[in-house]
């Protein structure tokens, strides 16, 4: 009995997170499309992107200075 209730809850969490994961894409893309056709080109940015940190201005948000 357990075993069947492990499988079945198993199952549960795969449909949720795979659910998740269609609305995800589906969210994403329609940004992603709506971008191309209005010219804001997002694929673009987002190879460009860097983690540039200000290390002068976080010591002044956290008064570490």
């Amino acid at each position: 009995m357990k075993q069947s209730q492990g499988k079945a809850e198993w199952k549960e969490a795969f449909v949720c997170y795979l659910v998740i994961l269609i609305i995800l894409g589906a969210f994403l893309g329609t940004i992603a499309i709506s971008g191309e056709l209005t010219g804001t080109h997002w694929i673009s940015y987002i190879r460009k992107f860097e983690w540039d940190i200000n290390i002068d201005l976080l010591r002044q948000l956290f008064l570490l200075e």
